[in-house]
């Protein structure tokens, strides 16, 4: 068997490789500060006038005119000058030293300047837009959603390992929720995020990502309420969900019903293998398909910048469709072209990814219950890495 090239095999490498240069930045608002404007100080006293002189062989005028009273100002105003003495008389009596001029009144002191507003955190402002979740009120900005959708694998064919099972089908999160039209917010469990028909392997109830989704994402930020709006269709390609095709619809349905009333965090999306169900021009324009979708579910959410995490093709698969098989040869290329095509979008290595068990005669490509689970860890911590995740 053929093997694969290099570049397209180690794909979680290439996530490594750049993840050095990501970097998130916090901007914290700053108070201003209050200012306390100086009020001017107030006029001195006027000097009071010294005592004329007496005349001759006759006792002085009498005592100087005292200081006129210092105007008020706003700090303590200047002493009036002492009243000059009166001149000596020729052979009189000394004339009296002029009165003290009164002290000028005391100013009143400048206002203490206000303090200044405390700068915000660097968040976004709360809109006032609420959302009942289960009987809680969440602010918009509180309640994360993502758009995840695609194949098989997104409704879920995982049922090991049976301890990993109660993590998926068993007790709830309170800060993990599904939505879906019709039926409203219910506790994100497994087969209910995404499930399709096909949810029973052997007997065995069967998961898709949903549920991890949003509960490792409410284990990163246990203050918010996340929310799965899911969609997976067993076999299903791109073009079908395409809009005016077979499941653009039953896709946004729940999205457009929540829109404006949540916080979008982004689309999440398994294709790719299964481009083989349609036609040669299918595989050829896959992603020039998922550029179409993607900007569709962009514009109707008025979400235009809203990050799209792919599943890289899945690395583990065994058989007919293993890494080197000529249908992975002829798809792979197109894979990884998807993030030169659309914007603000990621592939998701799928390297290591445990594929499951054997519990199925033609399964050889569907993440297990742990698989899904490293799927989804690996997922936001790249939306971590890139910024896409500013809710800790």
């Amino acid at each position: 068997m053929e093997t694969r090239d290099d570049v397209s095999k180690g794909s979680w490498g290439r996530l490594c490789a750049y993840a050095a240069w990501l970097a998130t930045a916090t901007v914290f608002g700053c108070g201003v500060s209050g200012g306390s404007t100086a009020s001017p100080s107030g006029t001195a006293g006027v000097s009071g006038a010294a005592g004329e002189p007496a005349s001759g062989g006759s006792s002085g005028n009498g005592p100087g005119a005292a200081g006129t009273t210092g105007a008020g100002g706003n700090t303590t105003g200047v002493a009036g000058t002492t009243g000059a003495a009166g001149g000596t008389s020729r052979g009189g009596t000394t004339g009296s030293a002029g009165l003290t001029g009164a002290a000028g009144v005391t100013g009143t002191g400048g206002a203490i300047g206000a303090a200044g507003v405390s700068g915000g955190t660097g968040g976004t402002p709360l809109s006032g837009i609420t959302v009942n979740i289960g009987g809680t009120n969440v602010p918009k900005e509180n309640a994360i959603a993502f758009l995840h959708f695609g194949h098989s694998n997104m409704a879920g064919r995982g049922v090991d390992l049976p301890a990993t099972r109660p993590y998926f089908f068993g007790p709830t999160d309170p800060h993990a929720w599904m939505y879906h039209s019709g039926v409203g917010f219910q506790p994100a469990v497994e087969p209910t995020t995404a499930g399709d028909s096909g949810n029973m392997v052997n007997g065995m109830v069967s998961g898709g990502p949903g549920t991890a989704l949003v509960k490792e994402a409410a284990a990163l930020a246990p203050d918010k309420y996340f929310i799965s709006i899911g969609y997976g269709q067993g076999s299903a390609y791109c073009s079908q969900f395409l809009p005016g095709a077979l499941y653009y619809s039953k896709v946004m349905a729940g999205a457009l019903e929540l829109k404006g009333k949540v916080t979008f965090a982004g689309i999440m999306i398994y294709l790719g293998i299964t481009e083989r169900h349609g036609t040669q021009a299918d595989i050829n324009n896959y992603p020039q398909c998922i550029n179409q979708l993607v900007t569709q579910i962009r514009t109707d959410l008025g979400e235009p910048n809203l990050p799209l995490m792919i599943n890289d093709y899945e690395m583990g698969t065994t058989g007919p469709l293993a890494v080197g098989s000529a249908f992975e040869l002829a798809i792979e290329p197109k894979i990884l072209m998807v993030p030169m095509v659309v914007s603000n979008s990621v592939l998701i290595p799928t390297d290591g990814v445990a594929i499951q068990d054997d519990h199925s005669t033609t399964d050889d490509h569907h993440f297990s219950l742990d698989g899904q689970k490293e799927y989804v860890r690996r997922m936001l911590a790249t939306m971590q890495m890139k910024g896409w995740f500013p809710w800790q």
